[in-house]
């Protein structure tokens, strides 16, 4: 699929006019008319490509330059991912008598986590009360898969730990997943998708580092782990109009990327979205990701452009050496433990139920997670005293 303007659905003739253009500059006819007419206030349409999708787009941008208004640019809209981690790169300890366990998807099933008793989870820090923030908690911006009800995101006064961005909607829909590759395994239930919970583990993780914060939660990717580029600048720039209106965000949290390829043209919307929260002084905690490669991994990348405030975070394996799992390179910045972290999975989703309400899972999703949450609590002024 590539993205054009909505108008190019009422003009059918635009299509094969640009399927002329490119024709000519030897790619063929790859474009189809969309299957339907764009529904009113949508602004991008999805065209069928038949062929390098990247290809058109870049072609179809020199075209647009060359030639009238009639003539659309087409735009790719790439696929970030939260990678899991593989078998031969996972740290096992044991963690109990008798109990050994480590955190990764492969050769585990369905799922990139696995199930924890309670009894290796950390009791659940203490929490300040409101009434010692009058200018509001510290909050971070977690843009995952949501995240769903757990009694450990719940304080005993009622005040809840996280709350849905309201007003946030995506600019492409995030389907769900039915699961993964079953490998050959036999299962009476539904499958779900590996990074079904990501979300939620995540804001577990953060709440053990900032108790005294606050996550506001916008669902960018679905339970696959995969997030469209269009959305996650479209979240981003949500955020930036946010901090624009007055209320907090002090942190965020993205624990997802892809490889910078292609044109710079096509790194840009994100770019001027972190831009955007840039100057508003909000910092971006972006994962390295999990390829074991030092090749750039966007949105991390950008730790390198002084403009920005993205910190790119990387899973370490001790306090010298780097997990072998993480990239890493230059791009880098900071480093975090990321293996085996033990943090909390929903309670249940429908209809599927998990056994236990905790997980062990391995990834720099966890050491960003970790970070930012460690970001987050140092906002909180030195005179907010814990209750007696």
């Amino acid at each position: 699929m590539v993205l054009v303007p909505a108008w190019v659905a009422e003009r059918p003739e635009t299509v094969e006019r640009l399927n002329g253009l490119l024709a000519e500059a030897g790619l063929g006819r790859p474009l189809s008319p969309p299957a339907a007419p764009a529904p009113p206030a949508v602004e991008l349409v999805e065209l069928p490509v038949q062929g390098d999708p990247v290809a058109v787009a870049r072609a179809s941008r020199r075209l647009a330059g060359r030639a009238d208004a009639d003539v659309p640019e087409c735009l790719t809209d790439y696929e970030c991912t939260a990678a899991t981690v593989e078998d031969d790169a996972r740290l096992e300890e044991n963690l109990y008598p008798y109990f050994r366990a480590s955190g990764c998807k492969s050769g585990h099933g369905t799922v990139a986590w696995l199930p924890a008793p309670d009894y290796v989870m950390m009791p659940k820090p203490i929490r300040r009360p409101a009434s010692q923030f009058p200018a509001g908690r510290p909050v971070v911006a977690l843009l995952d898969t949501g995240v769903r009800e757990h009694d450990w995101l719940v304080e005993t006064d009622g005040e809840p730990y996280w709350e849905e961005a309201q007003g946030w909607t995506p600019l492409r829909t995030i389907p769900e997943i039915a699961g993964q590759e079953s490998h050959g395994e036999e299962t009476d239930g539904p499958d779900f998708g590996s990074h079904w919970g990501h979300g939620t583990f995540l804001a577990g993780l953060v709440r053990l580092k900032a108790p005294d914060a606050r996550t506001l939660s916008l669902r960018v990717m679905n339970d696959a782990g995969r997030v469209s580029d269009l959305n996650a600048a479209h979240a981003l720039n949500w955020l930036a109009d946010r901090v624009c209106d007055g209320h907090r965000v002090d942190v965020v949290l993205t624990a997802f990327g892809r490889p910078g390829v292609g044109e710079e043209e096509e790194l840009e919307p994100v770019r001027e979205a972190l831009k955007r929260l840039a100057d508003r002084g909000v910092p971006v905690v972006a994962s390295a990701g999990n390829g074991g490669t030092d090749s750039p991994v966007y949105p991390a990348a950008f730790a390198v452009d002084p403009t920005l405030t993205v910190i790119s975070v990387g899973a370490c394996a001790s306090p010298t050496a780097r997990a072998a799992y993480s990239n890493h390179g230059v791009w880098v910045r900071q480093w975090h433990e990321g293996t085996n972290a033990v943090s909390i999975m929903p309670l249940s989703t429908a209809p599927v139920t998990v056994q236990g309400a905790y997980a062990y899972w391995s990834g720099t999703s966890f050491a960003a997670a970790r970070y930012a949450g460690q970001l987050a609590q140092g906002l909180v002024p030195a005179s907010v005293r814990l209750p007696d």
